[in-house]
């Protein structure tokens, strides 16, 4: 078979993987990782690209911090799975590079397909709460977030990279999206597409301020959010409860018990992977609040499996001294690179991030995996 015609059959197999999403867990995907290894191969501009050092030097602390997590075996267990997705999807970004136009926009299509494909799932789950079906219950319960979430990015992509649809027919879909995610309580996933949209909006009207803060801003929120919750207390959280939605409410309460814990070793962190195993030396109690004559009851917030913030887990597992070398990486990639990118890589990152700071553990090989798959759809063609 002719390299050319093999093609398809590389972009069909990314097709299956997308539509696996909604497998629970997506433990499948370390495997599709490896096998990106075994079908791209290295090259030696592959392993040029790979040898940032302070890439390297952040690969090596998550390594070191296994030794110390709360459960080693179950850390590196992890760490394995997470360096297996990563590996795999830097080779298929590198390969990507190198496609020629038709071939692009050949996956550009097949991504956009997999996202039209999934929002319909979702707008059956939709459509059976609203007529109390059971279908809602069966996807609740057997089908991971990735089903949701995926429909965020996909989203963005059917709204970006088509450039044979129409504006209006684009912002179209994403209103409808929108409205999807909020039917079904996916609050992240619809602040997502909010602050996706927003990004291209402030990139267009306001691109001296929106750079600064995307390259500079966003590091030193990321730095002191400790420190903001240090001074806050669960006193508020309560008084706030009143107007907010129980489940921000939980977040506040969840982020709150992380930095406590994260003060704890401020500077190693409890190790890779410790969030999801923290409950082993942490106890907690459910939290009840009084609101009028309405009772809302909140799981205790030691008991969840991450902490629903992407940098608070990295302060909580790998310490300031992981953080600050996340925070430089940020800083010097993308002062290099973010003149060069589209105003829809930008809006891509500004919803995955979104996403990230409210409902997903960074380490979930489906949402890893899903990074992989959307990151060319709005790479910048050469």
């Amino acid at each position: 078979m002719h390299s050319q015609n093999y093609w398809p059959y590389k972009i069909l197999v990314f097709l299956v993987v997308f539509l696996c999403l909604p497998l629970p867990h997506g433990n499948i995907y370390p495997f599709v990782g490896l096998a990106g290894v075994c079908l791209f191969q290295f090259r030696k501009q592959d392993l040029y690209n790979i040898t940032n050092p302070l890439l390297i030097l952040f690969i090596a602390w998550c390594a070191i911090s296994t030794l110390w997590a709360v459960d080693p075996p179950k850390a590196l267990y992890m760490y394995a799975k997470v360096t297996a997705v990563m590996l795999g999807g830097w080779l298929w970004l590198n390969r990507y590079n190198n496609f020629n136009p038709h071939l692009r926009q050949q996956f550009q299509h097949t991504v956009s397909t997999a996202g039209l494909l999934l929002a319909m799932c979702l707008g059956i789950f939709a459509i059976s709460l609203e007529y109390g079906w059971q279908l809602h219950t069966v996807i609740d319960q057997q089908v991971s977030q990735a089903l949701i979430h995926g429909c965020v990015a996909c989203g963005l992509a059917i709204w970006m990279s088509l450039h044979h649809f129409k504006k209006w027919v684009q912002a179209g879909i994403l209103i409808l999206l929108f409205l999807i995610m909020r039917r079904c309580s996916s609050d992240a996933a619809a602040l997502g597409i909010l602050l996706g949209s927003g990004t291209l909006i402030m990139h267009k009207a306001l691109p001296r301020f929106l750079r600064v803060m995307f390259i500079y801003g966003m590091p030193v929120v990321w730095g002191i959010l400790p420190f903001i919750f240090r001074i806050l207390s669960p006193e508020q959280y309560i008084q706030w409860s009143a107007t907010l939605d129980p489940s921000y409410t939980h977040r506040l309460f969840i982020w709150h018990s992380v930095t406590k814990q994260l003060f704890e070793r401020f500077w190693t962190g409890f190790g890779f992977g410790s969030s999801r195993y923290r409950f082993l030396v942490v106890n907690g109690d459910d939290i009840i609040i009084l609101n009028g004559s309405e009772k809302i009851v909140l799981s205790s917030p030691e008991m969840c499996l991450h902490p629903h913030n992407f940098m608070l887990q990295l302060w909580l597992e790998l310490g300031a001294i992981g953080v600050a070398l996340a925070c430089i990486m940020w800083i010097v990639y993308w002062h290099n690179y973010y003149a060069k990118s589209t105003s829809y890589t930008i809006a891509f990152w500004g919803s995955a991030l979104c996403v990230a700071a409210t409902g997903i553990s960074i380490w979930q090989s489906w949402w890893l995996i899903l990074l992989v798959v959307l990151v060319p759809v709005y790479k910048r063609t050469p």
